[in-house]
């Protein structure tokens, strides 16, 4: 009776010192939540360009806008007069050719474009216009610009 005593004696000080320590090195992985996702993963993340060369780059939290010419303007609040709004999503085909209910020509090529029933986009709201930049797939994407009443949407590739 007395070595099982003394065995349980022994193995409650153990867990006494041990258990303590273990759950010491657990804490911070108990802290640890999950990562956001990296901007390596952001499929939106790169250089865009259009056929006459113009060319957007889209960073995590903002867009530059690069001319032919060389001369770019970062988009932020700034150069935004204040109103500045960059977010990700996932928007329908609906949502998205209504962006530009007043221009019937547009919508419709718009809607060629889009076939699939939701998709990706990123979305910049900057001053009294905002951009809309819809992911077609890893190489391809549409931008709708938007100021007030008046759109245009342009076909951009990964550069």
């Amino acid at each position: 009776m007395k070595a099982k005593s003394l065995l349980r004696f022994t193995l409650r000080r153990t867990l006494a010192r041990v258990l303590p320590m273990m759950m010491l090195a657990a804490f911070p992985l108990a802290c640890a939540g999950p990562s956001p996702p990296s901007a390596s993963r952001n499929p939106f993340i790169g250089t865009w360009a259009t056929a006459d060369n113009n060319s957007i780059t889209i960073r995590q939290d903002t867009v530059i806008q690069t001319q032919p010419d060389g001369r770019t303007t970062a988009l932020d609040p700034a150069t935004c007069r204040g109103v500045f709004r960059f977010s990700y999503d996932t928007k329908s085909r609906e949502a998205l050719t209504d962006l530009i209910s007043r221009q019937p020509g547009l919508r419709r090529n718009l809607s060629e474009m889009l076939v699939e029933p939701s998709y990706p986009v990123a979305t910049l709201d900057c001053d009294r216009g905002d951009q809309t930049y819809v992911l077609l797939n890893d190489g391809e994407l549409v931008a709708i610009y938007r100021d007030g009443d008046i759109g245009a949407i342009e076909r951009l590739a990964r550069r």
